[in-house]
């Protein structure tokens, strides 16, 4: 992220996910008694989840941070179908020229019956917006130029966010989980609040009724919530009164329990699927999940300071065959750095590198190449390793070091010259154009900037100023659309493929994400 030596937030929630991916526990799924006796509770939802590392919503890097952040604390904005935005907390809004008016809903209340008025709402806005607390979502929400001047007019009811330079990504940064409104009582206590044991801290609809750390999260339901979004269409089902978060890492052991009667819903992989097809028992799920692509560091040392051998590399990858072996057919193969159906995105005009093996000889035989890859890209990496046997099919000595995400962190971000090559998983929370691009331009991470790879294109970087200046929707779009074209065109970035998300759900039970918010699911039972 700008302004500190961190990763972005798409980087650090896939860096979450795998992170969790180290615990060995599989425990059976938790929920009621009669549940765990064997009989089907009619109220409750029993999924899975990763290790969460915080509950405090404005600290958190993973999806499973934020999946636990949407039980318990409300936003302002809410993402609809169509990428359209709906109210939260907040009841209407209207943009200005460098920020936003919002106007809150009246009656919503904390869990300690506080009501959430626009000074509770400032006051968290700002604690997420502070260089102190370090939030890795501020900069996206606030964008990168600094710290917003956010006031309060309690007997209006609104909150007025004024932005150090404009941001059009802003509203829609409003409706990520992390943004959920804290109230007073977990300001209070940060670290009480990191532990999920800030009474009167939650603003949403659920509070955590149980945990054991690293086996289960139980939500229950409050019984005076009444502040549900505003939806374009009421979702079918009954809202359950307790959802329980198995933390389950193995994907496997999730295909079992839920074929077993254990789990009433929960992410698989794709190797999984045969056992679910066929069967009206279950309902799968595919959407749209994790971003793949290659990222070069072009820093002093690295060969692919030269982008003929930046090109010779996109030449050698065959996205098909790599979005296969990552996905088995179930994911998208990509021209742009953003799924297909982006909003603002263009993938049947990119200006993606052919492949050409014969071509890229030439300039790779005999280049040094040190591979870094995180083990989130197929069957142990397997993605990686494609990559590595490309180069050298076409003479490079490539060394990989494939690794899990707590290692590759620790080199790509923690190392900036000690790597040459990567294929990055982005998690785009925002899902924006500008979410990938963001990382590409301006000052390198050591120099308190997002530029992963010290990216030096002056004109993507040029177009991502003109989107951020832009007065209308298709000027942003078209800015946007320049600056990725520059980067793929140029070989700073090169697209391979999307990864999906394989929810599966057990017949009664239904898991719904609207406008492909990846961190915004609603559960509910349909028998």
């Amino acid at each position: 992220m700008n302004r500190s030596f961190l990763p972005t937030l798409g980087a650090l929630s896939v860096a979450g996910l795998l992170l969790t991916a180290c615990t060995t526990s599989s425990p059976s799924a938790g929920g009621s008694a009669a549940a765990e006796a064997g009989a089907v509770s009619t109220d409750t939802v029993r999924a899975t989840i990763d290790l969460p590392a915080t509950l405090d919503p404005a600290k958190g890097l993973s999806l499973p941070d934020f999946l636990t952040a949407r039980m318990s604390f409300d936003t302002l904005l809410r993402k609809d179908e169509g990428n359209s935005l709906v109210g939260g907390l907040a009841e209407s809004w209207e943009a200005t020229a460098d920020g936003a008016v919002l106007t809150l809903r009246q009656g919503a209340t904390c869990s300690d019956g506080t009501a959430i008025t626009a000074s509770v709402v400032k006051d968290s806005l700002d604690y997420l917006a502070s260089p102190e607390t370090g939030s890795a979502a501020a900069p996206q929400v606030f964008g990168v130029a600094g710290t917003p001047d956010i006031t309060a007019d309690d007997a209006a009811g609104t909150v007025a966010i004024n932005l150090a330079e404009p941001w059009p990504d802003m509203l829609t940064g409003l409706s990520m989980a992390a943004t959920g409104i804290i109230c007073p009582a977990g300001l209070e206590d940060p670290e009480a609040l990191a532990a999920g044991t800030a009474k009167g801290a939650e603003s949403g609809p659920y509070l955590l009724s149980g945990k054991e750390h690293g086996v289960r999260y139980t939500y229950s339901l409050r019984d005076d919530y009444d502040a549900w979004p505003q939806y374009a269409d009421e979702l079918p089902g009954q809202v359950p009164a307790t959802i329980v978060y198995n933390v389950i890492a193995d994907k496997n052991a999730t295909a079992n329990q839920l074929l077993a009667g254990q789990l009433d819903t929960g992410f698989v992989n794709a190797n999984s699927l045969p056992r679910f097809e066929g069967n009206d028992k279950y309902t799968v799920t595919n959407e749209a999940f994790s971003d793949f692509y290659v990222l070069f560091n072009q820093r002093k040392g690295s060969p692919f300071t030269d982008p003929a051998k930046r090109k010779a590399v996109a030449q050698v990858l065959d996205r098909a065959a790599f979005e296969n072996i990552t996905s088995n057919g179930h994911g998208q193969v990509t021209t742009q750095l953003v799924a297909n159906g982006t909003k603002c995105s263009s993938p049947e005009q990119s200006p993606v590198i052919n492949v050409d093996a014969a071509a890229a000889k030439s300039a790779l035989d005999g280049v040094k190449i040190r591979m870094v890859g995180a083990q989130i890209l197929g069957p142990q990496g397997s993605g990686n390793v494609y990559v590595q046997e490309q180069l050298r099919a076409a003479g490079a000595e490539v060394t990989l070091e494939n690794l899990d995400v707590g290692g590759w962190i620790g080199t790509v971000f923690g190392e900036p010259s000690g790597w040459d090559l990567t294929v990055y998983a982005d998690l785009n929370f925002m899902g924006t154009m500008s979410n990938p691009l963001n990382s590409m331009v301006g000052p390198a991470i050591e120099e308190g900037g997002g530029n992963i790879g010290a990216i030096g294109n002056t004109e993507a970087a040029g177009a991502l100023a003109e989107f951020r200046a832009a007065p209308d929707e298709a000027s942003r779009c078209a800015a946007l659309q320049d600056a990725m074209n520059s980067i793929i065109a140029n070989a700073d970035a090169i697209p391979l493929a999307n990864d999906p998300r394989l929810m599966v759900a057990a017949d009664g039970f239904s898991v719904v994400s609207l406008g492909g918010a990846l961190d915004d699911q609603h559960y509910r039972i349909t028998k």
